[in-house]
């Protein structure tokens, strides 16, 4: 039986560990292909992608707030509930869109005022322009994806992922260095790139959706009696705090990436090498945690306890395997991977140190963020919240400043804030697990 567990875990988040690495990847190769143009512009690509990125993960939340609600009413066949809270997530998540996108906006103007260095902040703007506005066409895109997950259905959404990656990094090739005929555009293509590319998704999403009425169903069920401002708010409570947990996280992670900053634009680059492969790694234990998600949100649906708390352990113990794994590619080879990347020898030492710091921070993350997609299947998205800002902005921020600057050890002092924030909430998101599936 646990055995089948553990199958049961892979099957259904292999293919969003794919779908989500493949993601991780297009962020690998927009590092790789303009890091080969210097230091500077993978330094720039590190500063805009902390602010993108703290903006992002607020409508991602949003939109991970429809699979456990979905998941919920589709273990009780309640199909019609389903299609409405699809429909207006829809609606939720395009009008939050735009806000985020206004916000980022209104952000752009402070960049040079952020105590980064001046040869980064030049160059910065027509790519943090561009993926910002991406973010509308992403988020269309997700609330499908969390739908179709919801149901059950992971595979559909990693096909159009993978295409839209190929897609991204063929146009990284064509755009960045003006190949084809193409303007050599710098880390400007890289922006373009990851626009058209997020155009893509919810085209191609919504027309293999059309394709299959299995899923069809759900749209043709829309109407102007499903609009609910109840199910609206419902979506935003429970996808606040998510957005809200995932927020704080990455900001103390930015805050780290900012104080890299203050070293020196060879600390940042290194950084973003790190980060790059950090996020990477993320992605498949967070397939490991959308699954968890899917799989607890089903038993909770049906009122066996018993099984939510095996399949939420199950997914627990199953990322920590991966996370192992992670953790001993770095160990050993952290140089190789580094000089993938650059090849300035500098960011290549300082990036294979914090790698050192890495091997400890890949099994908290693991644990963390498994155990937190198990509580999403039992919909607990407001305490997990309270436990993020207690663990990221209480310890990882000022322990990561106190071994950086304080007690002197830079690059592997910041990084080790972050890990220990990590293992914090481990624990804390673990033992509520626990006890609310006594």
């Amino acid at each position: 039986m646990t055995k089948n567990r553990y199958l049961e875990n892979l099957k259904i988040a292999a293919p969003v560990i794919l779908s989500l690495a493949g993601q991780s990847v297009v962020q690998i190769a927009d590092s790789i292909m303009v890091g080969r143009t210097g230091a500077t512009p993978l330094a720039a690509v590190s500063f805009a992608g902390a602010i993108i990125t703290n903006v992002m993960v607020i409508g991602l939340g949003l939109t991970i707030g429809l699979t456990p609600i979905a998941g919920m009413h589709w273990a009780r066949s309640e199909f019609k509930r389903v299609s409405g809270y699809f429909q207006n997530s829809l609606s939720v998540n395009l009008i939050f869109s735009l806000l985020l996108v206004m916000l980022l906006f209104a952000i752009a103007p402070l960049m040079p005022h952020l105590g980064q260095p001046t040869e980064v902040t030049s160059i910065v703007s027509g790519y943090y322009m561009m993926v910002s506005v991406s973010l509308i066409p992403m988020m269309i895109f997700l609330t499908g994806k969390q739908f179709l997950e919801g149901i059950g259905n992971t595979h559909l959404s990693m096909y159009i992922t993978l295409f839209a990656n190929a897609l991204n990094i063929l146009l990284n090739y064509l755009l960045i260095y003006g190949k084809g005929g193409f303007p050599e555009m710098g880390i400007d293509g890289a922006g373009l790139a990851t626009l058209i590319s997020r155009l893509i998704m919810p085209i191609s999403l919504f027309a293999a959706i059309n394709r299959k009425d299995t899923y069809m169903r759900f749209i043709r069920m829309f109407s102007k009696e499903n609009f609910s401002l109840r199910e609206h708010l419902h979506l935003i409570r429970i996808g606040l705090p998510i957005s809200g947990q995932m927020v704080i996280e990455f900001f103390s992670l930015s805050a780290i990436t900012f104080m890299m900053g203050w070293l020196g634009t060879k600390s940042l680059a290194a950084n973003q090498i790190v980060q790059t492969m950090i996020n990477f790694t993320f992605m498949i234990a967070n397939g490991v945690a959308a699954a968890s998600t899917i799989l607890v949100s089903h038993s909770t649906g049906t009122g066996d306890m018993n099984g939510a708390k095996r399949r939420g352990f199950a997914g627990i113990r199953l990322s920590v395997a991966v996370m192992g794994v992670a953790s001993l590619t770095f160990l050993l080879f952290g140089r190789e991977i580094s000089s993938l990347f650059t090849t300035d020898p500098e960011v290549v030492t300082i990036a294979v140190k914090i790698f050192y710091v890495v091997v400890f921070f890949e099994i908290f993350d693991g644990l963390q963020v498994t155990a937190l997609g198990a509580l999403r299947g039992l919909a607990d998205t407001g305490k997990p919240m309270f436990i993020a800002i207690f663990s990221y902005l209480f310890i990882s921020v000022p322990v990561a400043y106190f071994a950086g600057f304080i007690l002197n050890f830079g690059e592997m002092g910041l990084m080790s804030g972050f890990a220990f924030g990590l293992l914090v909430a481990a624990i804390l998101f673990i033992r509520r697990f626990s006890l609310l599936t006594k």
